[in-house]
């Protein structure tokens, strides 16, 4: 070996090795930060929680969730599994045309979300509200494109380009009317209160309650219209249209319940964000929600959640449940769901007591995830044969139960980002941050399902209707992948997760500091405004 490339091997070495001890110190000190005693961190200055002031009402906060419920409502048919299998089972997609259609259309949010946002931080309203007048007019459009999307007028082949073509158009008008709603529902959260305790816990109950209505509809609503549809006769392309008209459009209406929170936080005029490209460009400089968004897309490549159907379907039998059981692949994937899933709910009322325990969320983050390995790596050495099945997804339901407070745990470093940015910047990036988190939310899940399908592809998937029994009717390598696809993707995801997490270092102490001369800041304007 030549000394030029001596020298390069060695400088690639160096780098590892920095990278390993970095990696090494950075799990140690998590670690420690957990396992020491709890320490009196002020999450504030000038104060106790009993003298802080309290902004916002329960009315306000009952009327914002309610709201939020039936966002979530409609978002259950679109962002959760049953969309693929909407897709390939009942619209009659091939599995290769929705692997490219899913992966196409979350190259376009990645493109519209960012742009939607800039906008958003650039125009303020009239009555000088930037976020909360969408909350009145996005509900309608939402749910009216929520209905279209569903819709299948045919399933010949021959007019496979048409179908495409309609719902290509479809998902565009949908996408941009749910981005603008969505980015304005979680962008208020950050700007409801001037108390970023009071903002945690009102992000809490939104995160709490936006993801267990989301859980339980998206669980159900296969399982629900599998089941009517089995007991009816009724198509399923009828019955995905009229669960559309309900849930979409009925939830849509619903959503208007979110205009009950006010923005408390305005702009200052004279520094905000004068043009769409300023407002895009200060996404650079916000690290922590940079690294955040690496870490989610990082782990939407634990595809194995989106194949959950196909693997009851085609390798367990139909007479698991008892015999004539009207519960088929759906219906078992809604169980595999709820027994995976809904110990996360523990996890959700614990958030607090888990930032606490893990000096922060970006340490309880990354201990959330090192949980939902070690259950996975358990599930799949358990196996899926005869009862070995129910203790699996047990082992994943109690692995996944600090998982649960994910969600509320990124809305809140999404909400200290924004303060952040405004201590170093004077600009406010709500628009452009929540942006961010529902184009992460869409690529992500469009990236889960365009690989799921992709592997499906790869696996020499068909899809078959009205077999007597399903088992045996897939490929050799359908069936020996299937398993370790479903339980062990979704464990290198959340390995793949951690690392951009270890970058972040904002301590319960500079919190506090910048709100401290934010507050300050704030009221000094308000003074020389009056």
């Amino acid at each position: 070996m030549s000394h030029k490339y001596r020298q390069k091997a060695f400088s690639a070495m160096e780098v590892a090795k920095k990278a390993f001890f970095f990696t090494r110190d950075r799990l140690l000190y998590i670690l420690g930060s957990c396992c020491q005693k709890s320490k009196t961190q002020p999450e504030h200055i000038g104060g106790s929680n009993m003298e802080e002031k309290k902004y916002i009402g329960r009315r306000e906060q009952t009327g914002f969730l309610v709201g939020l419920s039936g966002q979530n409502m409609v978002y259950s048919l679109i962002g959760a599994s049953f969309f693929t299998y909407f897709m390939t089972d009942i619209a009659l997609f091939p599995a290769l045309v929705v692997s490219v259609l899913l992966i196409v259309m979350k190259v376009w949010d990645g493109v519209n979300d960012p742009i939607v946002g800039s906008f958003i931080d650039k125009h303020t309203f009239k009555n000088g509200e930037k976020l909360r007048p969408f909350l009145r007019y996005t509900p309608l459009p939402v749910g009216i494109f929520t209905v279209l999307l569903f819709v299948v007028f045919s399933t010949k082949e021959e007019l496979l380009w048409l179908r495409v073509s309609y719902f290509v158009i479809m998902y565009i008008c949908w996408d941009l009317a749910y981005t603008v709603q969505d980015v304005s529902i979680w962008g208020i959260t950050a700007a409801v209160s001037p108390n970023s305790n009071e903002r945690d816990r009102f992000v809490q109950w939104a995160r709490t309650i936006g993801s267990c209505v989301y859980s339980a509809f998206s669980t159900v609503i296969p399982m629900a219209l599998e089941m009517i549809a089995n007991a009816t006769g009724a198509s399923m392309a009828l019955m995905a249209l009229v669960f559309a008209l309900i849930f979409g459009l009925g939830g849509s209406m619903l959503s208007y319940r979110c205009y009950a929170a006010q923005e408390r936080i305005h702009v200052v005029q004279e520094v905000q964000q004068q043009s769409l490209w300023e407002s895009f460009s200060l996404l650079f400089k916000n690290k922590m929600l940079l690294l955040v968004t690496l870490a989610n897309l990082l782990g939407a490549l634990g595809f194995g959640a989106n194949l959950v159907t196909y693997f009851f379907k085609y390798e367990i039998a139909a007479d698991f449940l008892g015999e004539n059981s009207l519960i088929g692949a759906l219906g078992l994937s809604t169980i595999y769901y709820i027994m995976t899933g809904l110990p996360g709910f523990l996890g959700m009322l614990a958030a607090d007591k888990i930032k606490k325990w893990c000096h922060g969320y970006v340490n309880a983050l990354i201990v959330m995830q090192v949980c939902n390995i070690l259950a996975r790596i358990a599930a799949y050495f358990i196996g899926f044969e005869g009862k070995n099945l129910w203790f699996a997804m047990a082992v994943i339901g109690l692995g996944g139960i600090p998982l649960g407070a994910a969600a509320i745990a990124q809305t809140a470093i999404f909400c200290d980002s924004i303060d952040y940015m405004e201590w170093k910047t004077g600009k406010r990036t709500e628009g452009i941050t929540f942006s961010m988190q529902t184009s992460f939310t869409k690529i992500s899940s469009g990236i889960t399902a365009g690989l799921a399908t992709l592997a499906l592809h790869l696996l020499h998937y068909k899809p078959i209707e009205g077999a007597s029994t399903y088992l045996g009717t897939q490929s050799a390598a359908f069936d020996r992948w299937i398993w370790p696809l479903v339980i062990l993707t979704p464990a290198i995801a959340s390995l793949l997760y951690i690392v951009p997490l270890l970058f972040i270092r904002y301590t319960p102490a500079q919190r506090a500091q910048v709100e401290q001369e934010l507050k300050a800041r704030r009221a000094a304007t308000d003074s020389q405004n009056t």
